[in-house]
């Protein structure tokens, strides 16, 4: 007893299965947890004392601590009821695989400040001049050291204009017209292509379960925003809920 109030038994037992469970090689001991309690009481008995706890400021914080707990149980609750058999697991991960770019790209570039240098580039290699040797000589890139050299590379890791201008090409082929992007105007060459695997099913199945996780989540949250009773007060300007993510695509890096 403390103050006339118990720590029983479960109390002990349910504060050392949640240490335990939040970190399973917490060394805590039945005794260190007791303790804990004990001084917390104490503690807690002082901070009523001194009005704490009718402070506006600790009420709204007890009530965001319930709300989020509540919230936080009926979503883990809605995680248990979803399907994770591996015949689930097997549709989304077909789904996601679909979308993957499988297909990697070899290419070299010659990046120029102005279309009018990137053209004559190109009728110098409509001569036969060396790409490589024309890279390390004009390109303002960081790869003209390298004759332009861009590696093996995906095509989403690259800007647009420059991805949508290197699948284009056939196999030895010089781009026709120079590339613009926000780095300059290039001029590409596409070396070779190959294809990658996608991961193996049983690699990624505790991803998957998490994709699928997800996605049942956002179903039933998309559900209930639907049925509540949701307004937006003092003419305050709120997102809507149909409102897409950013779809801004990042720049790469410059090559």
């Amino acid at each position: 007893m403390v103050n006339g109030k118990a720590i029983t038994l479960d109390d002990v037992t349910f504060f050392l299965n949640a240490r335990q469970d939040a970190n399973p090689m917490d060394p805590t001991s039945p005794e260190l947890v007791l303790n804990e309690l004990i001084n917390r009481e104490l503690l807690v008995a002082e901070a009523r004392k001194a009005g704490i706890d009718k402070r506006p400021d600790i009420q709204r914080m007890i009530d965001v601590q319930r709300d989020s707990l509540l919230a936080n149980e009926l979503l883990a609750a809605k995680m248990e009821e979803v399907d994770t058999s591996d015949e689930a697991l097997k549709a989304e991960y077909d789904a996601q695989v679909s979308e993957l770019e499988l297909t990697e790209y070899k290419a070299r570039h010659i990046l120029l400040k102005t279309e009018e240098e990137a053209n004559a580039i190109i009728e110098e290699l409509a001569k036969g001049a060396d790409f490589a040797t024309l890279a390390k000589e004009k390109s303002t890139g960081p790869s003209g050291p390298d004759g332009g050299d861009l590696g093996w590379f995906q095509s989403d890791s690259m800007v647009a204009e420059f991805a949508d201008a290197v699948k284009a090409l056939k196999k030895g082929e010089v781009s026709k017209a120079p590339v613009k992007t926000q780095f300059g105007w290039h001029v590409v060459t596409l070396e070779d292509t190959r294809d990658r695997e996608a991961p193996p099913f049983d690699g990624v199945k505790e991803q998957l379960k998490g994709i699928v996780g997800n996605k049942a989540v956002e179903k039933y949250l998309s559900e209930i925003r639907e049925g509540g009773d949701i307004q937006f007060m003092d003419n305050q300007t709120a997102p809507s809920a149909d409102a897409p993510a950013n779809a801004d695509q990042p720049a790469p890096t410059q090559n």
